[in-house]
């Protein structure tokens, strides 16, 4: 399978998303279990392959622009992989052992993530993903980060 464009929506963020993601031909949710309470559920983060035909494209960069909606992901994986590919980042491991949800598909967390970790931490990030598309704090400028040989790019710079 070639490589096609999927995004993670956080339908926290704004009350249209969830309407807009299930408008969507291919969409799953990130969090397990078949009775999610339908609040949890449109509070969710979803996996969307992006299709430019459906509106959810359109009105994310209408009116998206700055407002950390989600971020954008290359990938030859299915949908049903590239869901169990995330979910496994769902949680952290706080410092006093607790587990807490890891809201990595939040744009401005990812980004002090992706550039914080160490380079064995960045690896499983990169399983089966070509590049990850993030909009920079504010929405002035779109990251594109890529792993080549465990060292992390965000276009052609060197991160780390």
């Amino acid at each position: 399978m070639d490589p096609v464009w999927y995004a993670i929506i956080d339908c926290a963020q704004d009350p249209r998303l969830v309407d807009l993601v299930r408008s969507c031909r291919e969409h799953l949710c990130l969090f397990k279990g078949r009775d999610l309470d339908p609040r949890l559920l449109a509070a969710s983060p979803w996996l969307v392959r992006i299709d430019a035909a459906e509106p959810l494209l359109g009105v994310w960069q209408q009116h998206g622009h700055g407002a950390s909606w989600g971020l954008m992901v290359l990938s030859d994986m299915s949908i049903e992989r590239l869901q169990r590919h995330f979910r496994r980042f769902l949680q952290a491991r706080l410092p006093d052992g607790m587990l807490a949800l890891f809201r990595f598909y939040d744009p401005r967390v990812f980004n002090t993530f992706i550039r914080a970790a160490t380079p064995e931490e960045r690896v499983p990030w990169f399983s089966g993903v070509q590049q990850f598309s993030v909009e920079a704090n504010g929405g002035s400028a779109v990251h594109h980060y890529r792993l080549v040989e465990g060292r992390l790019f965000d276009g052609a710079n060197l991160v780390g």
